[in-house]
C-alpha cells in the first residue's frame, strides 16, 4: 500500500442476552455497564476532559429496552446518547441465528430493530452486523440491501478453502444485489481487546496486528473491534490507543470512530479498489476459525416449535389481518371499541409484540440449542406465550373479517352452533381434503362458588354438523369431549361441554388465503368428491394402499416392511429409522460406533380410506442396560399416511426416548443416485454441497444441513424430496434423505473431541439436553421428475398441502346473517413465484404488504390478484417499506415482473 493504514479502533461489548447465565442475569451487568456509558458521557464539564467516544452494543437494539426495563428514568440520557452516536446499537432487534429463521423473521427481526431505535428518535449503524452467527444465508445481501444496509461484517461461516484469502469481499445475493462484506480475523470480535497501555507490550501487540493487516487488508481501512463478551468499555482506553498509534508510528493512523463512521470510511474505499465477489452461503470456517455447524438437531423439538410458530405468524395471524383491510373492514374496526373489543387499532401493534416475543428466542446461544438448561426453559415459557397470542390474534382478526361481535353473540340466549369456518392458508384457491373440527355441544358447566351445587345444565345437542355430510365425501377420525369457552370483553366466560369430533372433509373450493362459512345444510348442497379415493386391500401377509398416484405396500413378514410405487418408480424399504451414539456436546456431534436400525415390532391399518389411508407402525431399540443410560430404550410410532389425490406420502412420529447420548434420525430411502442436493432457505432454495476442510483444520465438517421445509437430491432423471414440519437437520447421501429427530447430549462443551478439541463454551451439565422422553415429527416423502422450474413449483404447492392444509372449525356462535359465505385474500399467479409474507403495513394503517419471490433463476412474470377491482394504490418498496417507484392505481391485478430470484414487495390500499 502506499498510504498509511487506517485503523478504525471501536469499543463494544459481545452480548450474549442468555447463555450460561439467564438473561435477568446478564442484564444486571447491562444495566451496570450502560449506567458507566451514561456517566461518562455526563461528565464533561469545565475541567476539559473530551467526552469519551463511541460504543457499540453489539449490533441489536434489544439491550437498550432490557436497560430501560430497569433503569426507567434514565431514557432521557440514554435518548441523547443513542442520538448522538455515544452508544451505537442495532441494526437487529437481536443478534439471532441466521440460517434457521426464515427469510420473514429476518425481516420482523430489522424492523424490530428499527421500532426500538425510532422510540428513542435515532438510527442504527448502516451495517448488517454479524459478528458470531455460526453461519449465514445466501438471501443476507438481499436483506440488507432491502433496508439499506450497504455493509455486511461477518466471522464464522467464511473463510474455507473455496473463499478468498481478503477481510473484504462483495457478497452477492442470489438475486444480483451487493454488500461490501468486511471479514473478522481469526481472533474475530476479540482481536482489539484488552489493548496494551505500556509502549513495550503496546509495540507487541501493533507488530501482531500489522502482521495480519498485511497478509488480509485489502482496502487500506482496518475494523478494530476493541472489546469481548459481556466487557465493559476499557478503563484505560484512551491511554491505549494513544500508546498503539505511537507504536504504529507512521505506518497507521489509528483512530477511535464508531461503527458507523467506519462503515462509511470502508465502503468509500472499497469503490477503487478490485475486490473478489463471494456468492452463496457462508457456512465454511474450517481451517480458518470454528464454524460450529453441529447445533442443528441440540434441542431439536424447540427448533421444530420455532418453525411451526413462525409459520403460524405468517400463513395464519397476518394473512386475516391483511384480510380485514383488503376488504375495507379496516375503516370500521380502526378506531377503539367502546365495548372494549380488540380491533385494528390494537391488532397490529398486538402483531409486532408476539414477533418481539418470539425473536427473543431466536439469538444463535438460544435458538442452537447451546445454553444452560435453564435458558432452554425459559425458551419453553416464550414459546408457550407466543403459541398463546398466536391464536388470540387469529381469531381476533377473522372476528372482524367475517363481522362476528363476541358481545352482540352473547345476547343470544340459544345460540346456533352449526357454523363451521374453514381458512385457506395458500396463496392460491384450492379445494380437496380439509380437517375439521366439529363441535356439538353437550351442557353447560357453572364455574363459581355457585357451581358446587349445580349440575351441568343440559342444551339442546347440535348434532347436523358432524353427522351425515350430504354429498361431500368424509371420514371421521375421531372424537373426544373437551371443555370450550365462549369469551367476550362485557361478559363472564360461559363454559360448555362439547363433543368435539375430527372429520376428513372434500371440500369445494376457498378463496386464496381466504374463508368459507358453512353450516350442516349446506354439506348437501354442493356435490365434492375426489376422483380417485383411497382404496385398501388387505391380504394375509401385506397391506396395498393405492390413491390413484402412489401404491405403498406394507409386507408383514418376516418383519414390516414399506414399499413405495410411483408410475414405474420402486423404492424398497422406503422407511427406516436408526439411532447411533453420539458423545458431542451441544456444539458438534461427536458420532462413535456402529449405526444401529430400529426393529419394526408391529404394523397394522388404522385409516381405511375413503380420503385417508394409515399405516401405523411401531418401532423400537431394544435396551441392553439401565432404563435411562446410554443404552436405554427408544420407541417410536409412525403414521404414514395416503390422502387422495396427494403427491406426497406423509408421515407422523411420535416417539419416547430414554437413551442418552445419541442421535435418532428418521431415513427416506430413495433411487436417486449421484444427484444434486438442493434445500428451502430464506427466500428461495440452495444448492448444498459439503465442504472440504484442509488439512490444517482443527474442526471436523459436519455432513448435516438445515433445512427449512425440504431438502432434495435430484439427478438428469428424476429426484426425491423429504419435506418437514420444523427447521430439521437433514443429511443427503446417496439415496437417503436423513432427518434428525432427537439428538441427545449432556454437556454444553467438551474440551477433548477430536472432532473439535478445545471448548466452544463454558463447561457446564446440561441434563436435559439429552431430550429424554416424548417427541413429536411430521415429514412426508415427494417423489418427482428433475429439478427445473417446474419442480420448485410443485415442491412448493406440496409443502403448503402436507404442512399448511385446508382447515376448519365450529364457531359455536357464530350468525350466517353478519358473516359472508366467502371472503378471498390476496391470489398470487405465476408458477415461478412464491408468497412470503401478506400482511399489514409498518407505516400504513389502511395498507397492506404483499412480498413474493423468483424460485428460478430466469426472468419471471406473474401476478397478484386483489378481492375485487378497487380502484387500489399499488406502491413497489424495500423489504423496509421504503417506495423504490411511484404509486400507480390500478384494478384487480398488480403485474409482476421479476429477476432471477429477484424479491418483490408492494404495498396496497384502497384509492380514495
Amino acid at each position: 500500500m502506499t498510504q498509511p493504514l487506517v485503523v478504525c479502533v471501536v469499543p463494544h461489548t459481545h452480548w450474549d442476552r442468555e447463555w450460561y447465565h439467564l438473561a435477568p442475569r446478564f442484564r444486571q451487568a447491562l444495566v451496570a455497564l450502560v449506567d458507566a456509558l451514561l456517566d461518562a458521557s455526563a461528565s464533561m464539564g469545565g475541567d476539559g476532559h473530551a467526552r469519551p467516544g463511541p460504543f457499540l452494543l453489539d449490533g441489536q437494539a434489544i439491550t437498550l429496552r432490557d436497560y430501560l426495563a430497569v433503569r426507567p428514568t434514565q431514557q432521557a440520557p440514554l435518548r441523547d446518547a443513542v442520538q448522538r452516536g455515544i452508544i451505537e446499537a442495532g441494526p437487529w432487534f437481536v443478534l439471532a441465528d441466521n440460517l434457521m429463521p426464515s427469510g420473514e423473521a429476518i425481516v420482523r427481526n430489522l424492523e424490530a430493530g428499527r421500532r426500538v431505535l425510532a422510540e428513542l428518535g435515532a438510527t442504527a449503524p448502516p451495517v448488517a452486523y454479524c459478528p458470531d452467527t455460526f453461519g449465514h444465508p445466501a438471501a443476507l445481501p438481499v436483506l440488507a440491501r432491502g433496508f439499506g444496509l450497504h455493509v455486511a461484517g461477518v466471522w464464522r461461516g467464511a473463510g474455507g478453502t473455496a473463499h478468498p484469502r481478503g477481510d473484504a469481499f462483495w457478497w452477492e445475493g442470489p438475486d444480483g444485489s451487493r454488500v461490501l462484506t468486511h471479514h473478522l480475523p481469526p481472533d474475530g470480535y476479540e482481536f482489539g481487546s484488552a489493548l496494551p497501555a505500556s509502549p513495550e507490550a503496546a509495540r507487541l501487540r501493533w507488530e501482531r496486528l500489522a502482521e495480519l493487516w498485511r497478509a488480509r487488508n485489502r482496502t487500506g481501512v482496518a475494523l478494530l473491534l476493541n472489546g469481548a463478551d459481556h466487557h465493559a468499555r476499557q478503563p484505560d482506553f484512551a491511554q491505549a490507543l494513544q500508546a498503539l498509534a505511537v507504536a504504529a508510528g507512521d505506518a497507521a493512523a489509528v483512530r477511535h470512530t464508531s461503527l458507523a463512521a467506519w462503515a462509511e470510511r470502508f465502503g468509500a474505499q472499497a469503490v477503487d479498489v478490485p475486490l473478489p465477489v463471494v456468492t452463496g452461503e457462508l457456512r465454511d470456517s474450517y481451517g480458518y476459525t470454528w464454524t460450529l455447524g453441529g447445533t442443528l438437531a441440540t434441542r431439536a423439538s424447540q427448533k421444530r416449535r420455532n418453525a411451526r410458530l413462525e409459520r403460524g405468524l405468517l400463513r395464519d395471524v397476518e394473512p386475516w389481518l391483511a384480510l380485514v383491510r383488503l376488504h375495507d373492514r379496516s375503516a370500521q374496526t380502526s378506531v377503539v371499541s367502546p365495548a372494549a373489543r380488540v380491533t385494528m387499532a390494537q391488532l397490529p401493534a398486538l402483531l409486532a409484540r408476539a414477533w418481539e416475543d418470539l425473536l427473543t428466542t431466536h439469538p444463535h446461544d438460544t435458538l442452537c440449542g447451546c445454553s444452560i438448561d435453564a435458558v432452554a426453559r425459559a425458551m419453553d415459557v416464550q414459546q408457550d406465550a407466543v403459541a398463546a397470542q398466536g391464536v388470540g390474534l387469529r381469531e381476533a382478526a377473522l372476528q372482524l373479517a367475517l363481522g362476528h361481535d363476541p358481545v352482540a353473540a352473547r345476547a343470544h340466549q340459544h345460540f346456533d352452533a352449526r357454523r363451521v369456518v374453514v381458512r385457506n392458508r395458500a396463496p392460491r384457491v384450492r379445494a380437496g381434503l380439509a380437517v375439521l373440527r366439529l363441535q356439538e355441544t353437550v351442557g353447560d358447566v357453572p364455574v363459581g362458588p355457585a357451581s358446587a351445587e349445580a349440575s351441568p345444565r343440559a342444551q339442546e345437542v347440535l348434532r347436523g354438523a358432524t353427522r351425515s355430510t350430504g354429498a361431500w365425501v368424509s371420514q371421521r377420525l375421531g372424537v373426544r369431549q373437551v371443555f370450550a369457552r365462549r369469551e367476550s370483553p362485557q361478559h363472564y366466560p360461559d363454559n360448555d361441554l362439547v363433543q368435539e369430533q375430527r372429520w376428513l372433509v372434500w371440500v369445494p373450493a376457498v378463496p386464496a388465503a381466504g374463508v368459507t362459512v358453512h353450516d350442516h345444510r349446506s354439506f348437501g348442497v354442493h356435490t365434492a368428491a375426489p376422483s380417485w379415493p383411497v382404496t385398501v386391500q388387505e391380504q394375509a401377509n401385506d397391506v396395498t394402499v393405492d390413491n390413484g398416484r402412489l401404491r405403498l405396500r406394507l409386507t408383514r413378514h418376516p418383519e414390516p416392511r414399506l414399499s413405495l410405487q410411483v408410475d414405474d418408480r420402486v423404492l424398497p424399504d422406503v422407511l427406516a429409522l436408526e439411532t447411533q451414539a453420539d458423545v458431542g456436546d451441544s456444539y458438534t456431534p461427536a458420532l462413535r460406533g456402529p449405526v444401529e436400525r430400529l426393529r419394526c415390532v408391529r404394523a397394522r391399518v388404522v385409516h381405511r380410506g375413503p380420503l385417508r389411508a394409515t399405516l401405523r407402525l411401531r418401532w423400537c431399540a431394544t435396551p441392553t442396560g439401565a432404563r435411562h443410560g446410554p443404552r436405554g430404550p427408544i420407541a417410536v410410532v409412525t403414521d404414514i399416511s395416503l390422502d387422495a389425490e396427494a403427491s406426497a406420502l406423509h408421515c407422523a412420529i411420535r416417539g419416547m426416548v430414554l437413551r442418552t447420548d445419541q442421535r435418532l434420525q428418521l431415513v427416506w430411502r430413495t433411487d436417486v443416485h449421484a444427484g444434486m442436493v438442493w434445500a428451502d432457505a430464506a427466500f428461495g432454495p440452495v444448492r448444498r454441497e459439503v465442504a472440504v476442510a484442509p488439512a490444517e483444520s482443527r474442526e471436523s465438517v459436519v455432513p448435516t444441513m438445515p433445512m427449512h421445509r425440504w431438502a432434495m437430491q435430484a439427478n438428469a432423471m428424476f429426484g426425491a424430496t423429504m419435506i418437514a414440519d420444523g427447521l430439521a437437520e437433514a443429511e443427503v447421501r446417496d439415496q437417503r434423505l436423513a432427518l434428525t429427530l432427537v439428538r441427545g447430549v449432556g454437556e454444553l462443551s467438551r474440551a477433548t473431541l477430536a472432532e473439535r478439541p478445545g471448548h466452544a463454551g463454558w463447561p457446564t451439565p446440561t441434563p436435559e439436553a439429552q431430550s429424554l422422553g416424548p417427541f413429536v415429527a411430521r415429514t412426508a416423502l415427494y417423489l418427482h421428475g428433475p429439478m427445473s422450474d417446474d419442480t420448485l413449483a410443485r415442491v412448493r404447492d406440496v409443502c403448503d398441502d402436507v404442512l399448511l392444509p385446508l382447515v376448519g372449525e365450529t364457531w359455536r356462535d357464530l350468525h350466517t346473517a353478519s358473516a359472508p359465505p366467502s371472503l378471498g385474500g390476496a391470489s398470487l399467479q405465476g408458477e415461478a413465484f412464491e408468497s412470503s409474507a401478506m400482511t399489514v403495513s409498518q407505516g400504513d394503517e389502511r395498507a397492506v404488504v404483499l412480498r413474493a419471490h423468483n424460485l428460478t433463476p430466469r426472468p419471471a412474470n406473474g401476478a397478484w390478484h386483489l378481492p375485487d377491482e378497487g380502484p387500489w394504490e399499488v406502491t413497489r418498496c424495500r423489504l423496509d417499506e421504503t417506495p423504490v417507484a411511484e404509486t400507480i392505481v390500478t384494478g384487480s391485478v398488480v403485474p409482476l415482473a421479476a429477476g432471477p430470484r429477484e424479491v418483490i414487495t408492494v404495498r396496497v390500499r384502497r384509492a380514495p
